[in-house]
């Protein structure tokens, strides 16, 4: 019994063995099965700041869970950079007990977005964001400009950027600009370069002590000026109204309000217009003179033998600038009896005239309300004994050119000046502007820094009175137009003796170019020809006539301002005709083409 009973208790104890054996499904132990990655996600690390290729303070770690978001260990993961060209380390971890793994980020060199990527196999990657600042050290400036080859006369804003030691941009930073020939590439302190001449420049811009330079090549604007067949406007043996009715000034045409065409182009001392519907239709108006010389015999009355040299149309008032001449005809040093031009003692100023009846009759506030630029000195005869400068004693402010309105709303014009008798020392072209051309009192002269000149009368002020700041260019007053074609404005006039052209000397009528009225390029032929005082061969190619000529002006027939302001690729160039030296004189026209080179 009792061995039977042990057997059933040995048997019962080796099944609940078994049973417990066979408890874990069959598997050996009882430990627990490792858990499937589902997750990876940022701990921290994103959205950081830093200096272009430094390291960010913050490490970038993620934190990978399973689908009951369990941390899971052992898992690696793999670090690369997306965008920006920096670099991590490690570009793998294993993720630790609580599932994190971490790297450090140096950012590229690059200003701007940085990114980075985390990734676990079998997961979608997790992307960091980074911004790299740029550093604040200048390494480098660079200069830039619209164009390396600026025509003369043009404007150009110049930029000027600092680049730290990895090449970014420095925003923020300002230049100190300067140029290595300032006479004839100003630049301003915000960068804007004037091509006021030609040749070759260099721009600096200095930022933080570092240097960047630009160099440039100022290109003048080159013209072939091709010259068709002569028409004569007005034929002195048939067209005059009397003798003296001669073509004395440059030919002036204005539209009035009919859509007719008035020409100023007259003598004093009776000065007369011609009209026309057109073009090819004016005739001598010889009705009556529009002016008639006062023939005062004082030079501070300023009316005295009395040109119209250049009209201005606005509604029904007609501005005239008039070119008055005082011929000393009292003086035993002088001639006289003659207050003619044939007196060698000139004193001339620029007065005021105006008309208010469609040019028929110009009209003059009274002396000296009408001066507009009165010689400077009060006039003093020569003492005996001195002789003549020149052809005479000449002084005094001359033949204003015709009259532009700006883009600024301002009326320029141009006058030669002749501030002393001995005029071969010391004459020049000076520009002067006014807001209200009806007002002789607001015309203002260039004083070299601004139009600040009041030019005044000095036997009204007691004193000689500055005188007008000359031009940096040998031409004198003529016809002044902007030409649409080349951009800029166009001065015509004649030559002032044999100026040298292809390696010769060349008499003629020249042109120049200005982009502001002020800085004028060099002189160049429009068109050889003879003058009264410079002789041209008549036999060399291209010469414009057999006899001397004077006078010229440019005058667009296309144009439809009401002034004939401006002139484009084919202008027609008036001038007057010398056909006998004396009072047989016609007033010309040819067709210009004028074609740009470069």
């Amino acid at each position: 019994m009792r061995l039977r009973f042990l057997l059933a208790v040995v048997s019962s104890s080796l099944v609940l063995l078994g049973v417990v054996a066979c408890g874990g499904g069959g598997g050996g132990g009882g430990g627990t099965a490792p858990s499937t990655p589902a997750a990876i996600t940022i701990v921290s690390g994103n959205g950081q700041t830093g200096g272009v290729g430094t390291q960010l303070p913050a490490a970038l770690a993620v934190r990978v869970t399973d689908s009951a978001g369990r941390a899971v260990g052992s898992v690696t993961v793999a670090w690369a950079v997306t965008a920006g060209g920096g670099t991590v380390s490690p570009t793998s971890s294993s993720t630790d007990g609580a599932g994190n793994a971490s790297t450090r980020w140096t950012l590229g060199s690059a200003a701007g977005s940085n990114r980075a990527a985390a990734t676990v196999a079998g997961l979608a990657p997790v992307t960091f964001e980074a911004t790299a600042l740029s550093g604040n050290a200048t390494a480098s400036v660079t200069v830039t400009s619209p164009t390396s080859t600026p025509d003369e006369g043009d404007t150009l804003q110049l930029t000027a950027i600092a680049r730290d030691q990895s090449g970014n941009a420095l925003p923020g930073k300002l230049a100190t600009w300067s140029s290595s020939n300032p006479a004839i590439a100003p630049v301003s302190a915000s960068g804007v370069l004037q091509a006021w001449g030609t040749g070759d420049v260099t721009v600096v811009a200095t930022v933080d002590g570092v240097l960047g330079q630009l160099a440039l090549k100022l290109t003048p604007i080159l013209v072939t000026v091709a010259v068709g067949g002569k028409e004569v406007v007005f034929d002195w043996t048939t067209d005059r109204c009397e003798d003296y009715d001669v073509p004395d000034g440059p030919a002036r045409f204005v539209r009035a309000s009919d859509g007719s065409l008035v020409l100023f182009s007259g003598n004093a001392p009776r000065y007369y217009a011609s009209r026309g519907s057109g073009f090819s239709s004016m005739q001598r108006d010889c009705t009556a003179p529009v002016l008639v010389s006062t023939l005062r015999d004082t030079p501070e009355s300023y009316e005295n033998v009395e040109w119209i040299w250049s009209v201005y149309r606005e509604g029904s008032s007609w501005h005239a600038l008039v070119h008055n001449e005082y011929h000393d005809a009292v003086a035993p040093t002088c001639q006289p009896g003659n207050p003619w031009p044939g007196n060698p003692c000139w004193y001339n100023s620029i007065t005021y005239a105006v008309s208010t009846d469609g040019a028929r009759t110009f009209s003059k506030p009274a002396a000296s309300a009408h001066t507009v630029a009165p010689a400077p000195n009060a006039w003093v005869p020569p003492e005996p004994g001195v002789p003549p400068v020149g052809n005479g004693f000449v002084e005094g402010y001359f033949a204003p050119s015709n009259i532009v309105r700006g883009q600024d709303g301002y009326y320029y014009a141009f006058l030669q000046a002749i501030p002393t008798k001995n005029w071969t020392a010391a004459q020049g072209l000076c520009v002067f502007r006014s807001n209200a051309p009806g007002d002789p009192s607001t015309w203002r002269a260039w004083d070299g820094s601004g139009f600040n000149l009041r030019m005044t009368s000095p036997y009204v002020t007691g004193s000689a009175a500055p005188v007008c700041t000359f031009l940096d260019t040998v031409l004198v007053s003529g016809h002044l137009v902007y030409d649409t074609y080349l951009e800029r404005y166009l001065l015509v006039s004649a030559a002032q003796g044999p100026t040298e052209i292809g390696g010769r000397p060349v008499c003629g009528i020249l042109y120049a170019l200005s982009a502001d009225l002020i800085h004028w390029s060099q002189r160049r032929l429009l068109v050889e020809a003879s003058l009264p005082w410079c002789p041209a061969n008549p036999a060399q190619p291209g010469v414009l006539e057999p006899v001397s000529v004077l006078n010229p002006a440019l005058v667009d027939h296309a144009d439809t301002t009401v002034n004939f302001e401006r002139a484009g690729q084919a202008p027609y160039l008036y001038y007057t005709r010398f056909n006998d030296g004396g009072l047989d004189r016609d007033l010309v026209r040819v067709p210009l083409t004028l074609t740009r080179e470069n």
